[in-house]
C-alpha cells in the first residue's frame, strides 16, 4: 500500500471517529438533559396530584353546601360561584396530569420543552382565575364568613347597595373577559400586555411564558 492511499485511509479513519465521537457527546448530553427532565416531570407529577385531589375536595364540599343551602338563595348562589372556579382550577389540574403523562421522551426536544414549559406556565391559569374572581370576591365573603364564624352577613346589607354592586360588577364581566383573553403569552409581543404578565407573575412563570413565545416563533 502506497503511502499516499495510507494517509488517506488514516483521515477517512479519524473524520468517522470524530463524528462517532461527536455523536457520542451529543447523545450523552441528550440523555442527562431527559434524566434531569424526568426527574422534573416525577416531581410536577405529584404536586398536580396533590392540586388535583384538594381542589376535587373543594368541588365536592361546596356541591354538599350548595345543597344544603338551597332554599337560601344568597349561599346558594354564593356556593355556585365558589364551585364554579374550583371547578376550572380542577379542570386545569387534570389537564396537567394528562399532559405530564403524554410526554414522549423519543420525540423532538422542541416538543418535550414545550409540553414542559406549558406545564411550567400553569400557576398562569391561577393568576387569571384570580383576576376573574375580582368581581365576585363578595361570594368568597359570604362564604368565608359563614364556614368559619357561622355569620351570615347578607341580611346585614342594604338591599339598594347589593343591587347597585350586582349591576357594576356585571358591567366589568366583559371587559375583563377581553382583557384575559389578551394576557397571554401568544401577545407576548404586545407590549402592555408584557408589561402586565412581568408586573403580575413570579420569575420562574415569566420565563416559561416567554419560553413558549419563543419555542412557537421557532416552530413556525
Amino acid at each position: 500500500m502506497e503511502t499516499f492511499e495510507l494517509k488517506q485511509l488514516m483521515a477517512e479513519y479519524n473524520a468517522k471517529l470524530d463524528e462517532i465521537i461527536h455523536l457520542n457527546k451529543k447523545t450523552a448530553l441528550k440523555n442527562l438533559q431527559l434524566k434531569q427532565t424526568r426527574k422534573k416531570t416525577s416531581s410536577l407529577l405529584f404536586y398536580r396530584i396533590s392540586e388535583l385531589v384538594f381542589f376535587g375536595i373543594i368541588v365536592l364540599f361546596m356541591g354538599s353546601f350548595i345543597g344544603r343551602h338551597w332554599n337560601e338563595p344568597h349561599l346558594a348562589i354564593s356556593g355556585f360561584i365558589v364551585e364554579f372556579f374550583a371547578l376550572i382550577a380542577l379542570t386545569g389540574s387534570i389537564g396537567q396530569v394528562i399532559l405530564l403523562q403524554q410526554i414522549d421522551y423519543s420525540k423532538p426536544i422542541v416538543q418535550i420543552s414545550k409540553k414542559i414549559e406549558l406545564i411550567n406556565a400553569h400557576g398562569f391559569l391561577f393568576l387569571k382565575l384570580i383576576l376573574l374572581s375580582i368581581p365576585v370576591w363578595w361570594a368568597y365573603a359570604i362564604i368565608g364568613l359563614y364556614l368559619i364564624f357561622g355569620f351570615d352577613i347578607y341580611p346585614h346589607l342594604d338591599p339598594g347597595f347589593v343591587f347597585r354592586y350586582l349591576v357594576i360588577d356585571g358591567l366589568l364581566i366583559i371587559p375583563l373577559l377581553w382583557f384575559l383573553n389578551k394576557l397571554s403569552y401568544k401577545n407576548f409581543h404586545v407590549k402592555w400586555v408584557r408589561r402586565i404578565i412581568e408586573s403580575l407573575t413570579s420569575t420562574k412563570l415569566k420565563e416559561a411564558l416567554s419560553s413558549l413565545k419563543i419555542i412557537d416563533q421557532f416552530g413556525k
